[in-house]
Formats: C-alpha cells, structure tokens, sequence
C-alpha cells in the first residue's frame, strides 16, 4: 500500500523524480529524459535493495533536506559528501533506516554536482510512455512533470519490516569522490569531417571549461573555439552524449533532457560510459576529449555494467 513517506523542505535547484530512460518515442520528439549519472543513480537503488532503474530523486542542490512522514529506509549516493539525521552525522554509502519525524540533511561540497536519493520500494509517481522519469519540458513523469519544491511529498510503499543495512562494497568504483576535472573518451560524430584539421586538433588537444549554462538538456562549454565553413546542416537525429558545434564555436553536449533532433554539426559524440562522469562535472570544471574507436568504448561499457551486475547479483554479508 502506497504511504505518503517523506516532505521535502529544502529542494535545492534542479532536483526531479528520475528513473529508466524514455525508450522508443524519439520519433515523436519526446527526450529520453532519466538518470544523468546512472552508476550514482544505481549504486543508490542497490542500497535499499531495489531494482537499477527504479525512480529516485536526483538533485543538482548543495543542500537537500526532508522529513520523514512514515518509517522508510533510503540510500544517498553521487555527489555527497555528509548527511545528518536529526543533526546527527552518520556514514556514507550505507542504508540508513528512517523513523516517522526524522529530518535528513544532505550536504554536497565535493566536485561533483548530483546527489540521488533512493527509498526501499521506489517512489510511486506518474509513469507516463513507459517511464516515471520527469521530463520537465513536456511535463511527463515524475510528479505530474514538475520539479520538486519545497513542501511535496512524496509517496511510496512502506516495508512490513526494516530491511537489512547494506554497504558499499570496498574496491568498487565507488562514486563518493569526483574529480574537478576530467578525460572523456568521444567517438567521431556524422560531420567530423567538415572540420578541418587545425580545429579538430584544437578540439582534441586543449581542455575546455564546463560553463555556467548547464542544464538536464545540454552543457555548453568554454574554450578554443572550434570552426568550420558550414555551420548549419538539415535537422538530424541527435542524443545524450551528442557533441554539438553552434556558430559561436562553443561546443554543447546534449544531455539526458537534450532534444532529438538538431541542426549543428556533430563532431563527435561522448562514450555512454563516459557520460555519468560527464554529468558530474561543475561549472568551472575542465574536460578533455580523447578520440577512440566504437569497439574500445563498447568493451569499456560491457566492464562497467559487469560491476554493476555483480553488485546486484552479490549476496550480502549483513
């Protein structure tokens, strides 16, 4: 049975209800919407015992806070860097089990950007085209499309019995720390071959700032600009990862909200398992891109999710 669970009291900026991503509807303009960083996002659902893609909250804030409505278990993970129950500091990357009145502070002062929440049990919002990921733009998903506030609450279901605590295993890839700056591996996009050969060695030799005009759709960034004598194409298929090339030469990577379809040239796209790093990046932070090839980074993706997989597959010790 669905209980209202917590109340949210401090939203911070940018914080929705995310899950599996919005497959097969791109032909009808709708974005894939869904977890920025996935590995964060899974790594927080495995915590409390549920499924990789169930729905979590997901928040760019540097401070989130709530109170508990009815007892629940939760696990924080992504860019975190304290929490507090009751004004208490208690460990990371562990469940915390919750009691009716409890009020939690999560704290971000690493350099990473989001910070996910996950309940035992997932909460219960709107599914809408297959998912209950929010995409605030087309209002779908989450609750009722919108990003939480101040005062919404959020239901789920209430376990008959606490479940056990569940910790980070030691010599993971564990998420807790990002860095500020960082190297993401791009595979060469659909027009890398109207650039010329001095812009895309600028492209791939020099780092570029992460600017303040970041987004769940896109990321524009700073830096040597990158030209070309064709600036606009006919509209063409776009995604997450999608490395775009405005006329100003400042480089934009679409994001999980991104459009489906655009009319910059693509130089490259960023590697799926390079993407969840990506999306932590602050404003401020520097990337490099580094050329690879479509096999190495579909072999570097199957290793990640086979970590993943075991995590989930691995049996407890508590």
């Amino acid at each position: 049975m669905d209980l209202p669970l917590i109340k949210i009291i401090n939203s911070g900026i940018l914080s929705t209800i995310q899950a599996a991503r919005r497959l097969d509807f791109q032909d009808y303009g709708v974005p894939r919407a869904g977890f920025q960083d996935k590995i964060s996002a899974q790594l927080a659902n495995w915590l409390v015992g549920n499924k990789k893609f169930d729905s979590l909250i997901e928040s760019y804030a540097n401070y989130f806070e709530f109170e508990v409505i009815n007892d629940c278990s939760v696990g924080v993970q992504g860019a975190c860097s304290e929490i507090r129950i009751n004004d208490r500091l208690v460990p990371l990357d562990e469940t915390h089990h919750l009691r009716t009145q409890d009020r939690i502070q999560i704290f971000n002062n690493t350099h990473g950007s989001i910070i996910y929440i996950a309940v035992a049990g997932g909460f219960s919002v709107t599914q809408v085209l297959g998912s209950s990921a929010t995409d605030i733009a087309n209002n779908l998903g989450g609750l009722n499309g919108m990003p939480l506030v101040q005062n919404h609450i959020l239901q789920g279901s209430q376990s008959i019995k606490e479940m056990e605590t569940r910790r980070i295993p030691k010599g993971l890839p564990c998420r807790a720390y990002f860095p500020k700056n960082t190297t993401v591996h791009v595979i060469s996009g659909p027009e890398a071959s109207l650039f010329t050969v001095s812009s895309l060695e600028a492209f791939y030799s020099c780092a570029f700032v992460i600017s303040a005009d970041i987004s769940r759709v896109g990321y524009r960034l700073t830096g040597p600009l990158i030209h070309t004598g064709t600036h606009n194409i006919p509209s063409k298929t776009t995604f997450p990862g999608i490395i775009q090339i405005p006329p100003s030469g400042d480089p934009i990577i679409l994001m999980a909200d991104g459009p489906v379809t655009g009319g910059y040239l693509r130089i490259g796209v960023v590697a799926e398992v390079d993407q969840p790093i990506l999306a932590q990046l602050r404003p401020g932070g520097r990337v490099r891109f580094l050329n690879c090839l479509p096999e190495k980074a579909r072999l570097r993706a199957t290793n990640q999710c086979r970590w993943i997989e075991e995590l989930y597959h691995k049996k407890t010790d508590n």
